[in-house]
């Protein structure tokens, strides 16, 4: 997983690329803790170029939500494409987060 960082405002970003797999846990949690520690009330994990999730990935996800709901922070999901959007529509995600699609 690759992960660039953007901090603008009130606004937490967080462009993801490659897969999100077990491997790369520490990186994610990561991730979590800067998003946590931004104090932003929106935050956006973009998965556009994110070509592989497997279900260690989707738990991660899960977990950023739970951890963004403990500071009343929102978190949404930007534009999951090929496998991942499939792995999302399986795992029911689109009733679990907000899904931003272009």
């Amino acid at each position: 997983m690759h992960c660039e960082i953007d901090v603008n405002g009130d606004m937490f970003g967080a462009k993801l690329s490659e897969k999100i797999t077990f491997s790369d846990l520490d990186g994610f949690r990561e991730m979590v803790n800067d998003m946590v520690q931004s104090r932003a009330a929106r935050n956006i994990v973009d998965l556009s170029e994110v070509e592989f999730i497997d279900s260690a990935g989707l738990g991660m996800l899960l977990l950023a939500r739970d951890e963004m709901a403990k500071t009343s922070a929102s978190l949404a999901l930007k534009s999951p494409r090929g496998q991942v959007q499939r792995m999302f529509s399986v795992a029911r995600f689109d009733q679990m987060f907000e899904i931003i699609t272009d």
